[in-house]
């Protein structure tokens, strides 16, 4: 046995009632306690009451109109059952405090109290399926919780696998819905550009209803709270929103997906029959599931900042390479879309083609160390010049390698240096033979070398496009890997000759691009 409180009173004509389960329950004015009262006579944050010991002590938060029990002004108050409390003196408002022992919670409320009120909020730290210090030993806990210990640890190690937020949302979705046997499930993350939470999995997947009640899953977030309602069509705040109205919503629980730097969104679980109503530990495994879940956002989230930062890093060293000569500008981005392109084309899996993609974008910036009379000359080398021109591969690899690549980018460095190996031996630095080369750099080479025949030189005029993969293929076997000539001729028919025709047709006297053509455009220029 163990006992439970509400707290009753008359607001506008109708009687209110408030079940009481936190430690602490905080009344006032303000919509941040949790029982708020519009009246203009009390305090924003006018009193709370702390669960110690099992007693409810009343502690008057430094209200300017005072905190009252049976007529007598206190600071603090052992309360005892049917106790009246005032706060704030003539048009302020009254309390009656109930305190009576009851063999389950749910079963009190519905039998005392009538209507069932929200029952629950807490903090994301305050359960106890996360600070399992406030457990009791091992041997006492029921096999239930034990349980629930075993699948969020299940959990934590099954989620830990996922790539995606969505492949978390719709993992945790369907975790929520198995372990809480609810009628549905739902999980939303936040969107920073757009201010708003976006639904990205629920349970049933084909359920065409309308939907999480998006004003109970906003205050869990903006809050940063867990809350459950025993009855949210009976609950006064909640009740009167068209996502509960409309649906008949009953009980519902909320929780936070959060960890220590932000809240990412909202993990959600409702039933629409009168049958079954969640309970405290319910809510607090809830919590205690999303949270774990935030913790994992966190880590994308962060591997996700890393990522970019070594992308601008990286765009900025071969943007560096670019303005040192404006006639080959925009060459290394170009020479990296082709990269990842044919990659793609070779079947290799997303990680292959970043690194690809980054030796394509580094591939020349051992230039940096070639004399600028070499480099920028308008003619063509002198064998000496050509000789030293040929240093910037080793130069590549130099500066490349005293940079801390991530491991599995580690290859890029080499990658890069042996874009000029060739397929028979005959290539520089380093002599490679055939598979000798690493296939990063075979790629970049063919890439490089078209790149090179289609844009205007100061030492050379361009060839057409389709002259330029002519020229490519007839050094198949010999300047390049055959396979990678192959999976280049393939992209090239595939998307850049339709590209390249287009291109050509809106630049005809008389003709425009049509502004869906020009979307159409950037788009699969992106995809590159």
């Amino acid at each position: 046995m163990h006992k439970t409180a509400s707290l009753s009173y008359t607001h506008n004509g109708e009687q209110k009632t408030f079940y009481i389960s936190e430690p602490v329950f905080r009344i006032g004015r303000s919509d941040e306690n949790v029982l708020a009262i519009d009246n203009p006579y009390i305090s924003r944050s006018h009193a709370e009451m702390v669960l110690t010991e099992g007693e409810y002590e009343l502690h008057d938060l430094g209200s300017t109109s005072g905190t009252y029990v049976n007529g007598e002004k206190v600071t603090r108050h052992i309360l005892k059952d049917e106790d009246r409390i005032r706060l704030g003196r003539g048009l302020g408002v009254e309390l009656t405090f109930h305190l009576q022992a009851a063999t389950h919670p749910l079963a009190s409320v519905a039998k005392s109290v009538g209507p069932l009120m929200p029952v629950r909020v807490i903090a994301p730290d305050d359960a106890r399926f996360l600070n399992t210090a406030e457990m009791p030993a091992t041997s006492e806990l029921p096999g239930a919780t034990i349980e629930w210990l075993r699948a969020l640890y299940e959990f934590t190690s099954d989620a830990l696998t996922v790539q995606t937020p969505k492949d978390l949302s719709d993992k945790l979705a369907e975790f929520l819905r198995r372990w809480l046997k609810s009628e549905r499930s739902a999980v939303l993350l936040y969107d920073r550009e757009r201010d708003r939470l976006d639904l990205l999995a629920k349970q049933p997947a084909s359920s065409k209803s309308t939907g999480p009640s998006r004003t109970i899953a906003e205050r869990a977030f903006r809050e940063n709270v867990a809350v459950l309602s025993l009855d949210a069509s009976s609950d006064e705040r909640f009740s009167s929103h068209d996502s509960v109205r409309l649906q008949s919503i009953r009980s519902v629980m909320a929780a936070p997906i959060g960890s220590k730097t932000r809240v990412w969104g909202v993990c959600y679980v409702d039933q629409l029959n009168e049958e079954r109503a969640f309970d405290d530990e319910e809510l607090e495994f809830l919590t205690a599931v999303a949270r774990q879940a935030g913790l994992i956002l966190e880590n994308f989230y962060l591997l996700q900042e890393q990522r970019l930062s070594l992308e601008s890093f990286i765009r900025s060293l071969a943007a560096s390479i670019d303005a040192r000569d404006d006639d080959t500008a925009g060459h290394s981005a170009r020479v990296a879309g082709y990269c990842s392109a044919m990659a793609q084309e070779l079947g290799l899996d997303a990680l292959e083609c970043r690194l690809i993609y980054y030796a394509g974008l580094l591939h020349d910036y051992g230039k940096i160390g070639i004399r600028d009379d070499v480099l920028l000359k308008p003619a063509n080398l002198t064998p000496e010049e050509y000789e030293h021109i040929k240093q910037h591969p080793t130069h590549t690899y130099k500066i490349l390698s005293k940079i801390r690549f991530p491991e599995e980018l580690s290859k890029i460095p080499l990658v890069a240096a042996a874009h000029h190996e060739r397929w028979d031996g005959t290539g520089y630095p380093y002599g490679m033979v055939g598979e000798e080369i690493p296939l990063g750099s075979r790629i970049v080479a063919v890439a490089d070398a078209y790149d090179a025949l289609v844009e205007d030189r100061v030492y050379s005029v361009a060839v057409e496009p389709e002259r330029a993969v002519e020229e490519i293929r007839m050094r198949a076997g010999t300047y390049f890997d055959p396979n990678v000539v192959e999976a280049f001729t393939r992209y090239f028919n595939r998307r850049l000759k339709p590209r390249i025709r287009r291109r050509k047709a809106a630049k005809s006297p008389g003709s425009q691009m049509s502004p869906e053509a020009q979307k159409q455009e950037s788009a699969m220029a992106a995809s590159d």
